[in-house]
């Protein structure tokens, strides 16, 4: 009953933050988080490196999920240790893998894709998780409950990118159709629950070259989708179906990906038909179907909220989440497409105001003599 009232609220902070930043992320002033001097130009001006809102919530996103396997995997016994090597391992590897498959799948060197990357973890959890199982045993003659943990994992990628979506929003990329080229299902669904993206460095103004266009808000659909996909899931975790809540989790989250790439007007790369990450999400949820039939259940466990409460509120924890969130926002914040230039100086008033300031000064030094 505590972890259901928890997950309630968690849910009415979701929709409060969603609702305000689903109307105002389109808009032209949400792109740029702030921008660093760096060589100054021959006209005075100084070379500027722009941080983005794309990368400040990509890693508010990565903290967040990876608050929540902590968060999960301590509630079901899992030591705090072992998650966070599980966590840094996994990470690791997807973080350049999130670079590398938008490299080769939409020849794009500026991007990233949490598609590839999601598949890459769904990949490696599984090799990690046994590792650590067998690693857990040698030393401490003790077995890791592998379903619950896949489930925690799981379902903390499934919240972290539907709360990474509001990136997208932000940058304007995956973003959908536009309203008068969709079905009519959508025209109508979407009539008035439509967005329209502000600005020339968002990309799909200079990419899609649809800037000032209503278009199917499907990077705030699939925000919804995910965020209330793994609070039903984390529920169904704290209940003990485990099983339930990983094929769920992964399923659901996998083929609405593939059904919410037919809704969009990015370029996936490959077919137009059916994209590389439409094809590596079916054999992800297929995946998950298999290790879910396969893997013991642990009926017997009960997850507890308060001891996960617990280990996520410590000094060591919560410093590891601020090092992520940090390092995942500069790792995908520092924009390459994006150019930047800035000019510094006086205003008026503070001039006049600091010339009356040294006249004051040469008056008292005066005096003083």
């Amino acid at each position: 009953m505590a972890a259901d009232l928890f997950l309630l609220g968690c849910a009415m902070l979701f929709a409060l933050g969603y609702r305000f930043l689903f109307r105002h992320l389109p808009e032209e002033r949400w792109q740029f988080v702030a921008s660093l001097p760096l060589k100054k130009n021959a006209d005075g001006s100084w070379r500027g490196l722009n941080l983005t809102f794309y990368g400040l919530f990509t890693g508010i996103a990565g903290g967040l999920g990876v608050a929540t396997f902590i968060l999960l995997t301590a509630s079901a016994g899992v030591s705090l240790g072992t998650t966070l090597l599980l966590t840094l391992g996994v990470l690791a590897i997807c973080l350049p893998a999130a670079k590398i498959i938008a490299t080769v799948v939409e020849k794009n060197r500026h991007g990233f894709t949490v598609g590839g990357a999601s598949f890459v973890g769904v990949i490696i959890a599984p090799l990690f998780l046994w590792i650590a199982d067998l690693i857990s045993q040698r030393w401490w003659d003790t077995s890791l409950p592998a379903l619950p943990m896949l489930a925690a994992m799981t379902i903390a990628y499934v919240l972290g990118e539907g709360v990474g979506r509001l990136a997208c929003i932000s940058f304007g990329c995956c973003y959908g159709k536009a309203l008068h080229r969709s079905p009519l299902w959508a025209r109508r669904l979407f009539a008035t629950l439509n967005h329209v993206f502000i600005g020339k460095t968002k990309k799909i103004a200079f990419a899609g070259e649809m800037e000032a266009v209503k278009v199917i808000p499907i990077q705030a659909v699939t925000c919804v989708v995910y965020t209330a996909l793994a609070l039903i899931c984390s529920a169904l975790f704290f209940h003990q179906q485990f099983a339930l809540a990983f094929a769920l989790s992964l399923v659901g989250s996998q083929l609405w990906r593939v059904y919410s790439e037919t809704l969009r007007a990015d370029y996936r790369g490959g077919s137009k038909l059916f994209s590389a990450y439409q094809f590596m999400a079916l054999l992800a949820a297929l995946y998950g179907i298999v290790m879910s039939l396969l893997l013991p259940a642990h009926p017997a466990l009960v997850p507890s909220l308060s001891a996960g409460l617990e280990a996520l509120w410590s000094p060591g924890v919560i410093l590891c989440l601020q090092v992520i969130t940090v390092v995942m926002f500069f790792f995908s914040g520092t924009s390459t497409i994006t150019t930047g230039e800035l000019r510094f100086g006086l205003a008026p008033d503070w001039r006049s105001q600091a010339g009356c300031e040294e006249e004051g000064c040469k008056e008292v030094g005066k005096a003083a003599a």
